[in-house]
């Protein structure tokens, strides 16, 4: 089983570019963000960016997108994290 959820993987895909394409602040965002000590390596995030960019999915093998539904899927991602993160932070208070 893969270390990394769906969630996880969107959340840095997110991350990254929010962050002018920088790796480095995905990994700290993520790692402020999932109050865990350790990220994903730089090569597995290449690779999920890879992944995602080719298929428009955040997840492993799931993928069979055209690069036309790619914007789309994006922001379909993006506000599923959003809401993930509203819904987290309306629990906390």
């Amino acid at each position: 089983m893969d270390q990394w959820t769906g969630v996880h993987r969107a959340f840095v895909i997110r991350s990254y570019y929010k962050s002018n394409d920088s790796i480095s602040t995905a990994q700290r965002l993520f790692k402020k963000h999932f109050s865990i000590y350790q990220t994903p390596p730089t090569n597995v995030i290449k690779s999920w960016l890879r992944h995602f960019e080719s298929t428009g999915s955040s997840q492993g093998s799931c993928g069979g997108y055209s690069r036309s539904s790619l914007p789309q899927i994006f922001c379909t991602i993006c506000n599923q994290c959003l809401s993930n993160e509203k819904n987290f932070t309306s629990s906390v208070k």
